[in-house]
């Protein structure tokens, strides 16, 4: 089944549906969990990829880190705008898409991917890993999360695909873990992998 389209996005995000779907309210565990590990310098370059409404950016901004949030949804970033002004952090809201990122090259410290890749067909997947290899700054890292199964609009992230996509000549990368991302009411069995560009 082909991605969801603009359309569908924006309609999802102004009828308030994304709410009951894959918002969430508290920062995701496994983000968490990886700052503490990278140990990011305050100041770094952070990268939301498909922020929908900003949770992960405004948290990102919150903690010191220069955010970016780059959503093809326009009403997606609208929400993400009020809930920054509501946090009181600044995060540097961009429309793209996750296949022609709107980012200068090696511009990124960290970028984060919750539940973007797996939107991405088989046919877009190698431009996502080109543009995620560009943006990075040599040693910088990928966050991937995405679903562990085929489904409706969601295109399995795994091994396979993974080492498919992020050359092991460009990316150097962790092992591939099942997490569940939860949202605020409800949950997706996924998994987790930290890619990080190599620098020689």
């Amino acid at each position: 089944m082909p991605p969801p389209s603009l359309a569908v996005w924006d309609e999802q995000y102004r009828s308030g549906a994304y709410r009951s779907r894959w918002d969430y309210t508290r920062p995701p565990g496994e983000l968490v969990g990886a700052l503490v590990c990278l140990d990011l310098p305050e100041g770094a370059a952070v990268l939301d990829v498909g922020c929908g409404a900003g949770a992960e950016a405004v948290f990102l901004a919150g903690q010191g880190f220069r955010a970016i949030g780059v959503d093809i949804s326009p009403e997606a970033l609208s929400i993400a705008r009020e809930r920054a002004a509501e946090a009181g952090v600044d995060v540097d809201w961009r429309l793209g898409t996750a296949v022609s990122l709107p980012v200068a090259d090696g511009e990124v410290d960290l970028a984060s991917d919750r539940g973007c890749f797996h939107h991405v067909g088989r046919d877009e997947r190698q431009r996502f890993a080109d543009e995620i290899y560009r943006v990075l700054r040599p040693g910088g890292s990928l966050l991937l999360r995405g679903s562990r199964h085929d489904a409706r609009n969601h295109t399995r992230v795994d091994a396979g695909e993974v080492d498919a996509y992020f050359d092991r000549d460009r990316f150097s990368r962790g092992p591939l873990l099942p997490v569940v991302l939860h949202s605020d009411v409800n949950t997706l069995e996924a998994n987790m992998v930290l890619l990080s560009k190599r620098s020689d």
